[in-house]
């Protein structure tokens, strides 16, 4: 009676999950699926009751998968082991019917001719080879898949301290400077004033304790991520002075930055002189907004041309 309402509730359940996942299983899901239907009202049910809730708990790992994310080769791994269980407990179970007729039948007192016997104890002696056989792969493509899970989760979690390390540096960032998010990608803009001395193109010594901020913020990037940082000036003063102004303090922040532990390879420097300002020069507020320094952090697909 146990046995019974175990495989009731168990067929319930996996009913409610069937009817939950979308109609898009992979066929190694929906082969499972059918399988333990089919056990779970034959044989398997009665003589390898254990076996089949063995096979049943990986179907539902199976389909927790799926629901949660899709076709997955994880998916497709614990249905291919739970078909795999579902066949162990089926072969089982006929192995345990065919030595019940036997005992049945020896107690009943009926003859059984020796040919008949040898060739039920071959076919056990071969059913058992089949089912250790089965069951060492069945237990390797089972510590496979824990071993994938594991590796997942450590993935998972790493990526989670990234990004919460991220975006406490984001947020300590954008108290010293402005964000913004454009199609050129994320421009983190700090003011010349902050940095430079008039003229000049030396870190001021405030400003590298405001540099170390934002040299924590980009190390806290993607890895693939590229980064520029661009120097601008005002009108003032011809392009012959601009020019080379900028680019030193681009540079002159782009080098502090790969002594913070910023990468190299994926930080470059560039003047832009006074060609492209935030507001129009004609008076002393807008000309300091003009003078800036702004770093772009490119997305991915510019990254890699």
């Amino acid at each position: 009676m146990k046995t019974i309402s175990t495989n009731l509730l168990a067929t319930v359940a996996l009913a409610g999950l069937m009817g939950a996942c979308a109609t898009t299983a992979p066929p190694q899901l929906v082969e499972a699926r059918n399988a333990y239907t089919a056990s779970n009202s034959g044989l398997a049910a009665k003589l390898t009751p254990t076996e089949l809730h063995d096979a049943w708990l990986v179907l539902v790992k199976a389909n927790k998968e799926f629901d949660e994310h899709g076709d997955t080769t994880m998916c497709r791994d614990y249905a291919y082991i739970a078909q795999n269980k579902l066949q162990l407990a089926d072969v089982k179970a006929r192995t345990e019917l065919d030595r019940q007729k036997i005992a049945e039948a020896v107690k009943a007192g009926v003859v059984v001719r020796d040919s008949q016997v040898k060739s039920s104890r071959a076919a056990l002696t071969s059913t058992r080879e089949q089912l250790k056989e089965e069951r060492r792969d069945s237990n390797a493509k089972s510590a496979e898949i824990e071993k994938t899970a594991e590796q997942l989760e450590v993935e998972k979690q790493a990526r989670l301290t990234a990004e919460g390390r991220l975006a406490g540096a984001m947020k300590d960032l954008a108290a010293i400077a402005a964000i913004k998010e454009e199609a050129r990608g994320l421009v983190i803009t700090l003011s010349g004033s902050i940095l430079f001395a008039s003229n000049k193109y030396a870190l001021l010594e405030t400003a590298k304790t405001k540099l170390d901020q934002v040299a924590e913020a980009l190390k806290a990037q993607d890895g693939d991520k590229r980064m520029v940082v661009e120097g601008h000036t005002d009108s003032q003063g011809s392009d012959r002075i601009n020019q080379p102004l900028s680019l030193n303090r681009a540079s002159a922040v782009r080098d502090y930055l790969v002594s913070r532990g910023v990468d190299s390879d994926k930080i470059t420097s560039v003047g832009m002189g006074s060609s492209r300002p935030l507001l129009d020069n004609r008076n002393a507020e807008n000309r300091a907004n003009n003078r800036r320094v702004e770093i772009i952090i490119q997305p991915s697909h510019l990254s890699t041309r």
